[in-house]
């Protein structure tokens, strides 16, 4: 019963609600406001050296960062543009190496950033190698 009384008493709420400080409009001008960033339009210009410079062998990450874009966004001119994305990935030897870093005990985490790919490409790599992999605390599944 105390606990409905402590819930049902208004009052209290309300002469809180009205000791706080009243908002003015020099207050409410002052708030900061977060503006989003305005898209990047490239020229066809730039479109023509983002995919001359994929060609040549720069990653989308590079390219990214030279032309002030999201990879993905990189990822999506050379798409419209008909360009073959480079699959980034383990080739043969980076999965042997892969496998016998994870047999000494290595974390997928750990392999990944040693090899430069993400956790989940050495996870992948390894089930298709048939890899018994560890569950997330060391013990076989």
């Amino acid at each position: 019963m105390d606990l409905l009384r402590r819930y049902s008493n208004r009052t209290l709420w309300t002469k809180q609600l009205l000791s706080l400080p009243k908002v003015t409009a020099e207050v409410a001008s002052s708030t900061v406001r977060i503006r989003r960033a305005t898209p990047i339009r490239l020229s066809t210009q730039q479109i023509a050296d983002l995919v001359r410079g994929y060609r040549a062998g720069q990653n989308t990450y590079e390219l990214a960062d030279r032309f002030g874009l999201h990879r993905a966004t990189v990822s999506a001119h050379l798409h419209r543009q008909g360009v073959t994305v480079r699959r980034q990935g383990l080739n043969a030897d980076g999965v042997d190496h892969a496998v016998h870093l994870y047999q000494q005990g290595w974390s997928l985490a750990r392999i990944g950033d040693h090899l430069s790919v993400d956790g989940g490409t050495v996870w992948s790599a390894l089930k298709a190698q048939g890899v018994r992999l560890r569950d997330p605390h060391g013990r076989e599944r």
